[in-house]
This record gives C-alpha cells, sequence and structure tokens, in this order.
C-alpha cells in the first residue's frame, strides 16, 4: 500500500521511501496512525519488488485478466486483443534491462494487450529490452484467449497487431478455433510486390494523369512458405508528391469489404499508443 500510494503521489522511485517513511500522511494512507512506527525504507522496499517468483507474476496477470472480464455484465458480442510493446526505460543495473538501439536507452519492454473497443486494460507483461518474439507472443495469446473463451464461448474474438505480432503459429492456431480471428500488418517483399504490381501501376499511372494524391486498395491471397494456410492480403498503394507508400496487412477476414477492413478495423489499432501513453503517464510505468 505504501509503495502504490507513494507513487499516486509521484514519488516513483524506491529511494523515495527514505524521506516518506516518517511522513504522517503517507502513514495514514497506508493504514499506520501517524504514532506508529516507520514504513518501510528503501532497501526493504527494493527487497519486496524483487520477491514475486514467476508463478507470482503470472498469477498477477491472471488478476488482470479476471478483473477484465469481471467488468462486463455479460459476454460481449465481439472484443479486438490489441498487442504492442513499449519502452521503459531502466536505470542501474537491472536484470533483464537491455540496450535498445531504437529507444537509445537500456529498458525494458513490457507487452500491453488492451481491449480495442472500449479501451480496457487486460493485461500487461513486463519483458526483457528487446521486441517480443512471435512465438513468445503466441505463447501469451493463446493462454489469453482460451482463459477468456472460457467464460466467453460465444464472444467473437479479434488479435490486431502491428506486423510484428505476424506469425505463422498465430494464423496455423487460429484456422483451428472457432470466431478466432486476426489482423496484422505484414512486411512487404518482393513476392506481394509482384502480386500488388498491377494495383501499384494503376496508382502511379493516376497520378501522373491527375497530379493529385492516390490512394488504391486491392487484396489477394498469399502464402509464404513456412505458412499452413493461404491467407488474405490487403494492400494499400499511396502515391503522391513524395513518391509511392506501400503497405501490407494480413487477415483470414474474407467477408469484410478491403478499404473498411483496412481503414476502419486495422487503422483503428492507432488508439492503442494513447493508451500506452495514458498507462505510462499516469501510471508512473515509463521507467523503472
Amino acid at each position: 500500500t505504501q509503495r502504490v500510494m507513494q507513487i499516486a503521489a509521484g514519488y516513483e522511485d524506491a529511494d523515495d521511501c527514505d524521506s516518506l517513511r516518517r511522513d504522517d500522511i503517507m502513514k495514514i494512507c497506508s493504514g499506520v496512525l501517524p504514532s506508529g512506527g516507520a514504513l518501510s525504507s528503501q532497501p526493504t522496499m527494493s527487497r519486496f519488488e524483487q520477491k514475486p517468483s514467476h508463478s507470482d507474476l503470472y498469477r498477477m496477470a491472471e488478476v488482470f485478466v479476471n478483473n477484465f472480464m469481471g467488468s462486463y455484465s455479460e459476454q460481449p458480442a465481439v472484443i479486438v486483443l490489441d498487442c504492442d510493446d513499449t519502452n521503459s526505460d531502466t536505470y542501474g543495473c537491472q536484470q533483464l534491462s537491455l540496450y535498445n538501439d531504437y529507444y537509445g536507452e537500456y529498458c525494458y519492454m513490457p507487452l500491453h494487450i488492451y481491449e480495442g473497443l472500449s479501451g480496457k486494460l487486460i493485461t500487461t507483461i513486463l519483458k526483457p529490452g528487446r521486441r517480443s518474439k512471435n512465438l513468445n507472443v503466441f505463447a501469451i495469446l493463446s493462454r489469453l484467449v482460451k482463459r477468456l473463451r472460457s467464460q466467453w464461448p460465444d464472444t467473437l474474438i479479434i488479435v490486431r497487431g502491428d506486423g510484428h505480432f505476424c506469425s505463422h503459429q498465430l494464423m496455423d492456431w487460429c484456422k483451428g478455433q472457432a470466431e478466432v480471428h486476426f489482423v496484422t500488418g505484414l512486411t512487404g517483399n518482393s513476392a506481394l510486390n509482384k502480386l500488388a504490381e498491377a494495383t501499384i501501376k494503376a496508382a502511379q499511372k493516376q497520378y501522373k494523369r491527375t497530379e493529385r494524391p492516390v490512394r488504391l486498395y486491392h487484396s489477394f491471397e498469399y502464402k509464404a512458405g513456412p505458412w499452413q494456410n493461404s491467407q488474405r492480403v490487403i494492400v494499400k498503394v499511396e502515391v503522391s508528391e513524395k513518391g509511392s507508400n506501400i503497405r501490407y496487412i494480413v487477415t483470414d477476414l474474407r467477408q469484410a469489404r478491403t478499404r473498411n477492413l483496412y481503414e476502419e478495423v486495422y487503422c483503428a489499432r492507432g488508439a492503442m499508443d494513447l493508451r500506452i501513453k495514458e498507462h505510462k503517464t499516469y501510471l508512473r510505468s515509463d521507467r523503472m
């Protein structure tokens, strides 16, 4: 309680305990009378934060998920699992704190999972300071979906993320799951560019004729080497005075219209950045 109250008051560092452990207001907020003994010091707080085991951390993640499901009075018709990781800068020699060249800092890279329609936090998992590997993300998501499905047997579940979360393990697994689908980014390559060649040339030709920005969409079936099944790939081609911008997404949703699936379903994941920003700002989770 002391640790939570100190963070809420803006004292996020463990060594702030030394100057606040005899503060009367902090004592009251922590359930201790002002006349009572002093609160925990920095060494005690540091030992407390190092105490949880792997199984303790797993149960903590489960509590987040249970709280998320408990926020609904009945099972929702559809939920969207938005996944992304972000830097949490570290100071000192903390275990699994790694240098991340993109952020230019030593950090952790916690994985955040939000519900995309309501913005509710589902769970956050502390991870080493590198981007999560596809196999590790799949292991987390498959456990999460099974937990949600145990309580919500009829809910449509859509997994959404950028190209980093595109994995053949997730695609293959979704194939055998009822009402579980995915929409993720897909890294472009020469094979995809060849399949989208007609759309790319059409957009470039239209821009050359009108000299106005052009945006075209097209979908086609594609199966990469490791994939067990063919998937629907959507290409977005934008041509302007800045040149050509070609982006791909992959999904097993085949009924939705191409433009709507890209603009209204996939692009809506941009709100995830704002939710992570709020998490880092108001819970002081941007540094450790």
